[in-house]
């Protein structure tokens, strides 16, 4: 049984590596509408913890819950047609084919040819991603392969989306961009975003959970976390600014 408002939640998550306690008894939950930064240094297991909430690892121990359905030991393919979107780091998307026909085979896979043609109409222009629309996906730039792929899990109308490293290896400008289109969609999708980029972080952040050794360390808005001290030590205060 889900808590009433909660869009998904984990209760006593763990992983374990051999002797390596990944997760360690995290206890999470997160509120339909939101947008949540996870942060925490290297090896801290947020992204483990991203694996596990996204299907792609299974816990050793605990539960996720989404919307009321037990995911814990879910195919990915389940927790795609209960309504779960997911970008990993790296774009996953039809090289060889052009931006528009990437976003159109997305939507086909939920929508039926009319309504798929306006829903893909409508994600290249929610993305601004008209100017492009007729390129080939494989030559375009980093960022922009990056863009095609948000509008390809957007366009299939998650109720959640989970973005691993959105702006991994985005010039400035990219970032920036990015920022934009993730505030945009969250005006109608809850999104969680695992991150690292403190710079971005601050320009898309409301709630902010942050991870050490397995474990949430802190959880609040992110000018709160900024001037946490314990967060400054382990986390922020090693690249010498918050």
């Amino acid at each position: 049984m889900s808590t009433p408002g909660i869009i998904l939640e984990t209760k006593g998550l763990k992983k374990r590596f051999g002797g390596v306690h990944a997760i360690d008894d995290v206890d999470f939950s997160l509120t339909r509408g939101e947008l949540r930064c996870l942060i925490g240094p290297n090896g801290a297991g947020k992204s483990t913890f991203f694996k596990m909430l996204t299907a792609q690892i299974r816990p050793t121990a605990g539960i996720v819950m989404f919307d009321g359905h037990d995911i814990t030991r879910a195919a990915p393919h389940t927790i795609s047609r209960l309504g779960i979107g997911i970008k990993n780091q790296v774009p996953d998307v039809f090289d060889g084919i052009t931006v528009h026909e990437n976003l159109w085979l997305a939507a086909r896979f939920r929508h039926d040819p009319a309504t798929a043609r306006d829903k893909v109409d409508n994600m290249l222009e929610r993305l601004e991603l008209q100017p492009i629309a007729d390129k080939l996906v494989g030559e375009l730039a980093h960022g922009q392969r990056q863009w095609v792929e948000f509008g390809m899990v957007t366009v299939l109308e998650p109720e959640i989306i989970l973005l691993d490293e959105p702006t991994a290896g985005m010039s400035a400008e990219e970032t920036n961009r990015t920022a934009e289109l993730i505030c945009e969609v969250n005006r109608t999708t809850t999104i969680v975003v695992v991150e690292h980029d403190m710079q971005f972080i601050r320009q898309i952040a409301r709630t902010v959970t942050v991870f050490h050794q397995g474990k949430i360390l802190a959880e609040d808005t992110m000018e709160n976390i900024q001037k946490n001290q314990t967060v400054r030590d382990v986390y922020l205060g090693r690249s010498g600014s918050a």
